[in-house]
């Protein structure tokens, strides 16, 4: 695996997004089955990611922890507040604003993660990659087309800061690429149990809603976050967080299809239009690729 991340990059970094990325398809889907407040799924949640990451770095990835002193670089303290308060944003949008309005506002992390890209790490966007990102934020437009209003100023000022936070994240992903952060991720999933824990009623939960809430921190997110923390090392911030796109278009999808819950005739065709966007840029990047390399 060292050996094709050395002599194909960019492939690799695909490859490695779409399986991070995958991870959260049901994630939306587990955390409605769980029936709960979010904050205090923010919390368990967090944990079990917290505990699940550290344990990996424990057992198998013991050169990733360097000491606390390594906690304390720009980089690190960055990833430890942006991962620590995306969650908070995002499950507290959730709350006060409309999926629509969350939707259509978290598709500007793309647009935000070029012009951060652009700011600090002078990258320029290649044509065929504005023009997918365009169409992605086209194909969220559609779908929000289908349930606008009813969100709030609050909510959607949440959003807007998740949206941010997920951009900064590759960023700085990107920018520190050779600097191992999982063990600074572990302490960002602390932060968000943390700062939801003076806010989460704690109710209790059963013995399915623990089983979900393990399977939601310690699995999808410890495992998705993994993978995706590796993606920006090979990839420009843009055309991860563009990737990452395809989760608001599967996750309403698989609660349609397990739950029954009709997304309505906009999130079709608006998931349509990201879903061929998205694989027609990785086709055309692999395809650039191997013209190169060929």
């Amino acid at each position: 695996m060292h050996q094709f991340a050395a002599r194909h990059p960019q492939a690799y970094g695909l490859i490695v997004t779409f399986l991070g990325v995958a991870f959260f398809f049901p994630d939306a889907l587990v955390v409605r089955l769980i029936a709960a407040d979010t904050m205090t799924i923010a919390v368990w949640r967090g944990l079990a990611a917290a505990v699940v990451t550290l344990g990996f770095v424990a057992l198998f990835h013991r050169s990733a922890w360097t000491g606390f002193r390594s906690l304390l670089t720009p980089a690190a303290l960055a990833m430890i507040a942006l991962q620590g308060t995306g969650s908070i944003f995002f499950l507290g949008s959730l709350q006060n604003t409309s999926v629509a309005n969350s939707l259509l506002i978290l598709a500007t992390a793309p647009f935000l993660a070029a012009l951060f890209s652009w700011a600090f790490l002078r990258e320029t966007i290649d044509k065929a990659t504005a023009l997918a990102i365009v169409a992605v934020f086209g194909g969220v437009v559609m779908i929000a087309s289908g349930s606008m209003g009813g969100g709030t100023l609050f909510g959607d000022f949440l959003s807007f800061l998740n949206a941010m936070t997920i951009a900064g994240y590759y960023v700085v992903l990107r920018k520190a690429r050779d600097v191992n952060l999982i063990v600074a991720i572990a302490c960002g999933y602390l932060l968000t149990s943390l700062i939801a824990l003076p806010i989460a009623p704690m109710e209790p939960f059963d013995a399915t809603q623990w089983g979900l809430v393990l399977l939601s921190g310690g699995v999808i997110l410890a495992g998705g976050v993994g993978l995706l923390q590796i993606g920006p090392r090979y990839l420009p911030a843009p055309e991860v967080s563009m990737i990452t796109m395809l989760e608001i278009v599967v996750g309403p999808l698989l609660v349609w299809w397990i739950l029954g819950e009709n997304p309505g005739q906009a999130t079709v065709i608006g998931g349509t239009v990201i879903l061929v966007a998205i694989f027609a840029h990785a086709a055309w990047q692999l395809r650039n690729l191997a013209s190169r390399q060929g």
